[in-house]
This record gives C-alpha cells, structure tokens and sequence, in this order.
C-alpha cells in the first residue's frame, strides 16, 4: 500500500513539475537578440528596401538601352483640301492633304491613321554604359548603407543586452545590501534586549536598512525598464539573459590594432564616392552627340476612292490604305547644353573632393578613437582588478568588524562605516565591469568585429 501510495505522489510530482518547467523562459544569447532585431526592426527593413529600390532603378538605366518605339493608331472625320485627306501625324501635329480633283461639293471624309516609330540609340561615346555603372554603385551605396545599420543597430543591441545585466546585478546588490543591513538590525535588537548596546542602535540601524530598501525599489525600476527599452529592438516578452557572463574576472587580450577598409561606415562613404566619380564622367559625356537608328511604318486609309469618289459612314476610312516604311540614321546634339554640362562637371568635381574628405575624416576619426579605446580598456582592466581586490578586502574587513560589534568591541557607527566601505566597493566593481564592456562594445563598432562579445554572452 505504502509503495503504491509512493508511485501515485511520485506520478504528480512529475506532472506539477513539467508545466512549470516549460513556463521557464528561455536564456537569450547575445546572437539570437542580433538575429532577431536583424529580422524585426523597421529601421533596418527601411534600409532593405531601399536596396530593392535602386536595384530597380538600375534596371530602368538599362532598359534605356533599348530600341524605344512608339505605336500610334486614330480614325478621324475632317476635311482632304491637298492630296490625301487630314490626319494627325503624331499628337499636337494636324496634317491637312487630300485631292483637289474631287466633287468639290463633298469638303470631308473618314480618315484612319496608324504608325510604329523605333528610336534606337546605338552609340552616345560611353553615356549609357556610364549611366548603368553610376547605378551599379547607387545599389552598392544602398548595400552598404543597410549594412552600417546594420552594424549600429548590434551595437545599440548590445548596449541594451549590458544595461539589462548590468541592473541586474545592481540589483542583486542593492539586495544583498537589505539583507546585510537587516542582518546588522537583528544583531541589534538581540544586543539592546540583552542590555548590552543602547536602543538608538536598533533605530539608527533599521535607518540604513530602510534606505537600503529604497535602493532596492530604484534598481528594480530602472532593471524593468531597462527590460521594456529592449523589447524596442529586440520583439521578445519574456527572456532571460546569462546573468553571470556580466561579472569576468580574467578577459584576455583585447586588443584590436586593424581598421579594417571593408568596414561598413567607410563603403558607405567609398561606394558614394566612386558613384559621384562616374557621374563626373557622365556628365563630361554630355558634350557629345547620340547617333541613333531611326525606322517607321505607317499605314493610313479614307474614304476617297482612287476614281474619286468618296464613301461615307463611320468605317469608311478603313479603306484605300497606303501603306510606307522608312529607315535611316538620326543624330542628336544638344549644342548649347555643352556649356551646362562643363559647368555640371565642374561641380560634380567639387563634390568628389568633398566625399573623399568626408572619407578621409572618418577614417582618421575611427583610427583615433580605435586606439583611444584601446588605450582605455587596458587601463580599465587594471581598474576592475583593483576594484575586485578591494571589495574582497572590505568584505573581510566587515565580517571581522561584524565579529567585534557583536563582542562589543566597536560601536555601531563604527560598523554601519564599514559597511558602507564595503557597499561602494562593490558597486564601483559593478561600474568598472559596465564601462569595460561598453568600452568593448564602441571598440566591436569601430573595428567592425563583435565575436568576442558574441562568445562571452551564449
């Protein structure tokens, strides 16, 4: 009976326990917060479909290329003083003809017009061919444009993922501060029933355990808010983040010497300067004429008989049709726009100079701040070992002042001091940790290269 009644506890067990398992949220690491602001967030799907846009555009630069043909149909009712009648030869342009030796009694007829027309640009010295590779590198601007979003958008997540931690290990503090300070409490309201420390202890102590708590209330604030802030770029609701990848004691070698010339902040910047380049050539091209192929049909009809008679009614001008064809070479030269296009070529010269500038800036600026924040993490490193000896010897330091105040050795104050050594150096162990890591993540940024934060945080 006893075994059964075991089975039976042990059947339940393990059924109230597989729900709350799986109400546990899963631990998100630092690349799958990536991943999924990568696949979620507006602002980089702006910047995707911007690419999609000029790699559009780029088709229509080439279809320019082709032959451009127009086709023109129309059935019209006018007068045929001339040889062959009225028509409209193209839209706006009203041609009259027709044939004087008719009954000059009948003055209009049915007419019916139709025409195809082919213009067919086969050489303009290098402005097509130029005019697709300026849209070649606008998609290519667009192409590193997502991916500097890209990289400032991990760098943004990131931060977030480090504040996260970092509340909540501030947090913990805050909470180990309320029970170290309630522990201190106790001791006491134990020492002044037994008569041997003075009652204002019991108050000054519950004081500091009290301010303590507030402390606690303000980082449980600023950790769910640091939370809410994340789900901005980040579209998950319940997480947890590795809470002890945040605190390191030994990080290795950090530093990153390279600047690397594939880094998106300068294709940007390269890609735009190599397509204003080509619309300098482009618009030097504009000086030139275009030749092209020129070809035409035409077929048109009225209502005038050769015999010249005239038929009437509305289908009368679908009759009589001549039919002609025409083919040849065009040129096209825009002879007073040479002078707009030297000045358009000029300008365009200026602002190659000016991009390679803004080039040269940013790639001085992020060389500069590469290496002061090489200069800074090494010396934050030695700040944060030095952080962590002194919070392990204020640690000692309590426990043993803890021991004297309980001895009656020491006074209270005396003790709430310590204490207060010990609480701000555990915190500035805290802070030098965050820098440290915010540190590494402007260095991951400038340098292009997040993988050894990504390893820290799986």
């Amino acid at each position: 009976m006893m075994k059964y009644i075991l089975q039976m506890l042990l059947v339940l067990f393990i059924l109230w326990s597989k729900p709350s398992q799986a109400q546990q949220p899963n631990t998100l690491s630092l690349q799958q917060a990536w991943e999924r602001a990568n696949n979620n967030y507006p602002g980089l799907e702006e910047q995707k479909y911007l690419v999609d846009e000029f790699k559009i555009r780029k088709k229509e630069v080439q279809s320019q290329a082709l032959p451009q043909v127009q086709l023109q149909a129309q059935s019209s009712y006018g007068t045929f003083a001339g040889s062959t009648g009225a028509f409209f030869s193209l839209p706006g342009i009203f041609n009259v003809s027709g044939n004087n030796s008719i009954n000059p009694d009948i003055t209009a007829a049915q007419n019916t017009f139709g025409s195809a027309l082919m213009d067919w640009r086969i050489f303009e010295f290098g402005k097509q061919r130029k005019a697709v590779e300026a849209a070649e590198f606008q998609v290519k601007v667009a192409e590193s444009s997502y991916d500097a979003a890209d990289l400032s958008l991990q760098s943004r997540v990131t931060k977030l993922y480090i504040d996260i931690l970092y509340n909540k290990a501030t947090l913990i503090w805050a909470e180990n501060n309320v029970i170290r300070l309630n522990n201190i409490r106790n001791v006491t309201v134990s020492l002044a029933l037994a008569g041997l420390k003075p009652g204002a202890d019991t108050s000054l102590a519950t004081s500091s355990f009290l301010q303590a708590k507030a402390y606690q209330h303000e980082w449980l604030g600023k950790y769910d808010a640091s939370r809410i802030n994340f789900t901005e770029v980040v579209p998950v609701q319940d997480f947890n983040l590795p809470g002890h990848a945040f605190l390191k004691a030994d990080l290795g070698d950090l530093k990153i010497d390279s600047l690397p010339i594939s880094h998106p902040y300068l294709k940007v910047i390269t890609n735009q300067l190599s397509y204003e380049q080509t619309q300098e050539s482009l618009l030097a091209k504009g000086a030139f004429p275009s030749l092209s192929i020129l070809g035409g049909l035409s077929s048109r009809g009225n209502a005038i008989h050769p015999n010249g008679t005239i038929t009437s009614g509305l289908t009368s001008g679908f009759a009589n049709y001549a039919n002609n064809y025409l083919i040849g070479l065009g040129i096209s030269w825009n002879i007073s726009g040479v002078y707009a296009s030297s000045l358009a070529k000029k300008r365009a010269e200026k602002t190659v100079k000016s991009i390679q500038a803004r080039y040269d800036t940013q790639k001085l600026q992020m060389r500069t701040a590469l290496d002061a924040v090489n200069s800074r993490i090494s010396q934050q490193e030695e700040q944060l070992m030095k952080s962590k000896l002194a919070e392990q010897q204020a640690k000692n330091a309590y426990d043993l002042y803890l021991v004297r105040y309980e001895g009656g050795l020491i006074s209270l104050t005396e003790l709430l001091q310590i204490q207060s050594f010990l609480q701000l150096a555990e915190r500035e162990y805290l802070e030098a940790q965050q820098v440290l890591w915010n540190l590494l993540i402007t260095q991951a940024e400038v340098s292009g290269d997040f993988n050894y934060l990504a390893s820290q945080f799986n």
